[in-house]
């Protein structure tokens, strides 16, 4: 990115593999305590010989979706960080280096199941320069360091 003050080009800080994989271990914790509460609130107990546990369906099961699905882009288009990435210090920008807002948090995490699909987000990053997983590369945005 071009810093306009002093017309030098600065290069962004991008954050490790380790830390981002860090931060999506954090935030998948989150979703699992908020799907295990939602599974002791609302879910059908069922129990086996072998194993016992609950299913959400209907309704449970569609608020469970849509706060997953909500949570983390409206966290990252509004502060840039979800929880996981502020523990973990870092933050999505857009690859100009501005904000990346909702819209591109969306379609960031449009691209999750693909990324977490074999691991795949992590080999894409690992393999491309500025470290981007699928969602980062159709989305245009960068993890940085904070």
């Amino acid at each position: 990115m071009k810093d306009l003050l002093s017309d030098v080009y600065v290069e962004p800080k991008l954050a490790t593999i380790g830390s981002r994989f860090g931060a999506a271990i954090i935030d998948f914790v989150i979703l699992a305590i908020i799907f295990i509460v939602f599974g002791n609130l609302w879910g059908e107990r069922y129990s086996t010989s072998e194993t016992t546990g609950f299913r959400l369906t209907g309704l449970p099961a569609l608020g469970f979706f849509a706060i997953a699905f909500v949570l983390f882009p409206l966290q990252e288009g509004i502060s840039g960080k979800t929880i996981g990435k502020r523990v973990m210090g870092i933050r999505v920008k857009r690859k100009d280096l501005a904000d990346a807002g909702v819209g591109n948090s969306v379609v960031r995490h449009l691209f999750d199941i693909v990324d977490c699909f074999f691991l795949v987000g992590m080999i894409v990053a690992a393999s491309n320069p500025q470290r981007q997983r699928i969602g980062d590369l159709v989305a245009g945005t960068l993890v940085v360091k904070d």
